[in-house]
């Protein structure tokens, strides 16, 4: 999967570009899981203060903002160096091991005031790679973005990526012969300084009905041409997210709450028959205590019964014999 490939991308960009470029405008850079984005920011004005971040650069898109010429932090890193023969300052900014949720706007550059730098470019990070070489089947959820890569053997001119086959251009979702190019939610693209054996496709804000097989096809002006075909499962979450009827309120409350419910009940149960089974064993042994008490008195007192007779006996008898003798 190429997992580790760096990809030096250098590009120019001046103070010049300002906020009012939209998203399709920008610079896009395409990359694969596990590769390292890294991007120099060329002939930038000298300002005391480094920044690189995502998005808006506040919060925790901010990755880096210092006065270092180097500095790192996570899986970002930046670089500052300064050209002395004409005086051009550049900033290269890293971030290795990249991921899909890497995709993104991403800003660099030099400034001294608290507003975001106006250099911006978008990385693109693919879910996969994929080839000719067998079926591959994708799942995702509704709502969700796809970007895939698709790689062939060739260069192709004129990059294709279509619903099932691109025999009817209805079929045909997007094209290019040059870079980059967009049509509504559909995007083709590769990077600029590389071959085009490998481009990456994406559409944005999937629907159920987006659901099924695709096809990229890269096309040479001699006829010759290849594909790679992929199928896409879109799940539907609106039943989750809508509301439910109050029936399936109820049902559902009650099918969360009964296991809960089972629990306590349970233990509750435990609780009551243990209390009572020591109770119950503690009033036994009270009785059985009195009883044994009450049968210990009762035998020391005929015992003493007993005895006195046969000590009164001996002694009337003993008494007359002894008067008998005198």
């Amino acid at each position: 999967m190429m997992a580790g490939r760096i990809l030096f991308c250098f590009f120019i960009l001046s103070l010049q570009v300002g906020n009012n470029r939209s998203i399709e405008d920008i610079v896009h850079f395409y990359y694969l899981p596990g590769e390292n984005l890294i991007i120099t920011c060329f002939d930038l004005s000298s300002r005391p203060r480094r920044i690189f971040c995502r998005k808006n650069c506040q919060g925790e898109n901010v990755l880096l903002n210092t006065t270092s010429n180097k500095a790192a932090r996570g899986r970002s890193s930046i670089k500052y160096s300064e050209r002395v023969h004409d005086k051009s300052y550049n900033l290269t900014v890293r971030v290795s091991n990249l991921t899909f949720s890497d995709s993104g706007l991403y800003r660099c550059g030099l400034t001294d005031s608290p507003f975001p730098p106006d250099n911006k470019f978008m990385a693109v990070v693919a879910e996969d790679l994929l080839d000719g070489s067998k079926n591959h089947h994708l799942h995702k959820e509704a709502g969700s973005s796809l970007t895939v890569a698709c790689s062939f053997s060739f260069s192709g001119k004129t990059k294709y990526f279509c619903r099932g086959e691109c025999e009817e251009g209805e079929n045909i979702l997007v094209y290019t012969d040059g870079v980059r190019a967009q049509s509504s939610r559909y995007n083709i693209g590769h990077n600029k300084h590389e071959s085009s054996a490998v481009f990456y496709v994406t559409i944005k804000n999937l629907t159920t009905s987006d659901s099924g097989r695709y096809r990229c096809l890269s096309y040479l002006s001699s006829g010759k041409n290849s594909y790679v075909d992929f199928n896409v499962f879109v799940s539907d979450i609106s039943s989750e997210t809508t509301d439910p009827s109050p029936l399936d309120q109820n049902y559902r409350a009650t099918s969360r709450d009964l296991p809960l419910t089972l629990i306590f009940v349970t233990l509750a149960v435990i609780i009551i028959l243990l209390s009572a089974a020591l109770i119950v064993s503690y009033r036994k042994r009270s009785v059985r205590g009195l009883e044994r008490r009450g049968s210990g008195s009762q035998q020391m007192e005929t015992l003493a019964s007993g005895r006195r007779p046969s000590g009164d006996l001996i002694y009337e008898n003993i008494e007359p014999a002894s008067s008998n003798q005198k």
